[in-house]
């Protein structure tokens, strides 16, 4: 299932960010949280070592995004399903590319003789959608060390005439999508956190984390939820396990200190 466009940016704040990525020949984004890495996620969680993180965090599994229309988000989930292993682009963009540029446009996809067919899907797919170049910008989030926010940004321009693949206009560019950065962060740092965004944590079980934040019992929480006690400390249970908690007030402290709750 595509991840889903959230609406807690308001159109107001989105537009006015087209506006601007205007000038820049850039028209169509979406953004999220995701972890650096796997040593920051340890460091950051104090994961138990059984966790596997690059599973978790697939971005195949992510649910939710800020972003400036649906059909981006669609395109996004057709290009990971059918593309993203055999795609440089993809293959080159993960967040230790910031070191080197930041944001890190694209490369053209290159046709050869052995991938002429993926070539002329992914370029199908691409018009279909009016793509005609991608770049990519991470962005620390303030006070949450090991996460990072990303944009995906696209152009109906190719990238040779983008004017962004000559150096111009790089730090401003930069500037603008720090800026709004943290305006989504503000905004919608609960529906994009990477816990409850990538599905590490349930749906289901952050609600019974703000029921017992709230005070009640695992016997009432199952009563209100209707599931079996054995079936919320389940899901307490592996709560704990991920993030490491040594008792339920310990978990829920630990859930408010990563924006869970």
């Amino acid at each position: 299932m595509p991840a889903q466009k959230i609406n807690l940016a308001s159109r107001r704040v989105i537009d006015d960010f087209i506006q601007r990525l205007a000038a820049f020949e850039l028209s169509r984004f979406y953004y999220t949280i995701v972890p650096d890495n796997e040593s920051t996620i340890a460091d950051t969680l104090g994961c138990c070592s059984t966790f596997n993180a690059s599973r978790a965090f697939n971005l195949k599994r992510m649910r939710f995004a800020v972003a400036s229309d649906d059909a981006i988000l669609l395109y996004r989930d057709e290009f990971l399903r059918r593309f993203s292993r055999s795609d440089q682009g993809f293959q080159l963009s993960g967040p230790s590319i910031r070191n080197r540029s930041n944001p890190y446009l694209w490369p053209d996809d290159a046709e050869s003789a052995r991938r002429k067919s993926t070539h002329l899907q992914l370029k199908q797919l691409k018009q279909r959608f009016g793509i005609g170049a991608q770049l990519t910008f991470y962005h620390p989030v303030a006070e949450r060390p090991g996460w990072l926010g990303i944009f995906n940004l696209f152009s109906e321009t190719q990238r040779q005439q983008l004017p962004l693949g000559q150096g111009v206009g790089l730090a401003e560019c930069r500037g603008l999508l720090s800026e709004y950065a943290d305006t989504f962060n503000a905004l919608a740092f609960r529906s994009i956190n990477p816990l409850a965004n990538f599905g590490v944590l349930s749906p289901t079980c952050i609600q019974i984390l703000s029921l017992v934040a709230k005070g009640y019992s695992s016997e009432e929480i199952g009563e209100q939820l209707y599931m079996s006690e054995r079936g919320v400390n389940y899901h307490l249970d592996r709560a704990r396990q991920i993030m490491m908690a040594r008792n339920r007030a310990n978990l829920v402290s630990k859930a408010y200190l990563h924006g869970v709750l």
